[in-house]
């Protein structure tokens, strides 16, 4: 029998794998979270996204963060969305109110979007993970 090509369906899911591994293949990007006092029993929390090496941060995506444990702070809210995003600094902020514990463990689920570098291949990394935070 001579030798016949792979049929197209198959062609085009060993590119889409391909393609989906390289996207992988740069790592995982990464959140940083800080907290300071603003005044009296205030805290201000700061998300920032670090893109892996060989990523840049897409800023089109619909940016989300959910603190699902805030600890020992009192958020003014818990879930923030697209226009809660600060794009100079790749970050999101939340502010609550404290008692007299300066630290506190933070829960928090946030969905992110990079870029390979050249732009062309884009994809969402959710970032679901616990922090502990310390202020004065």
């Amino acid at each position: 029998m001579p030798w016949m090509p792979p049929p197209l369906s198959a062609l085009v899911l060993l590119t889409t794998l391909h393609i989906s591994s390289q996207a992988f293949a740069a790592g995982k990007s990464t959140a940083e979270i800080s907290a300071k006092t603003l005044k009296e029993n205030k805290v201000e929390l700061t998300f920032v996204t670090k893109a892996a090496d060989g990523l840049v941060i897409n800023h089109d995506g619909p940016w989300k963060l959910t603190v699902s444990d805030s600890g020992s702070i009192k958020l003014d809210k818990s879930e923030f969305k697209k226009e809660d995003w600060n794009e100079k600094n790749a970050s999101f902020t939340a502010v609550g109110v404290t008692g007299a514990k300066k630290n506190s463990d933070i829960k928090y689920k946030m969905i992110t979007f990079v870029c390979t570098k050249d732009k062309s291949q884009c994809f969402r990394e959710v970032l679901d993970g616990q922090s502990s935070v310390t202020w004065k």
